[in-house]
């Protein structure tokens, strides 16, 4: 199981260190991994969970509200006031094309082995990022 906490300047301003931390301390098995923010910064520490139907994303997340995810089963995609429902379907991420930045909040930025598996592979000019 995966659990993602963004990891960048913006996110950890409003907790995400301490709320990757509580996770690691109430949640065992699974491996957090310290992605960018998706950019939308008021949902802030945005938490997403891996399940069978893709990624469900929470937010904006506290250290208080670790126990009720938790009770909610939200390593699952549980239901919880925070839910923000599947996060390639959350309508301001949908709405975007993204073409430099796509795999920001997708990856672990110092992943080698997470860059491979999205498929890159060096630079393409006509995309004007990795690959």
């Amino acid at each position: 199981m995966k659990i993602y906490v963004p990891g960048d300047s913006a996110a950890i301003s409003v907790g995400a260190d301490d709320v990757a931390a509580a996770i690691a301390h109430k949640v065992t098995g699974a491996t957090i991994i310290r992605n960018g923010s998706r950019g939308a910064l008021w949902l802030e520490p945005m938490v997403e969970v891996e399940t069978e139907k893709g990624r469900v994303a929470y937010g904006p997340v506290s250290v208080e509200d670790i126990d009720s995810l938790v009770a909610a089963d939200f390593m699952h995609g549980g239901t919880h006031k925070l839910s923000l429902g599947e996060s390639e379907k959350i309508e301001w991420l949908a709405s975007q094309d993204r073409v430099t930045f796509k795999r920001v909040g997708i990856i672990d930025p110092l992943s080698l082995s997470d860059y491979e598996a999205h498929g890159n592979r060096g630079w393409d000019r006509d995309e004007c990022a990795f690959h």
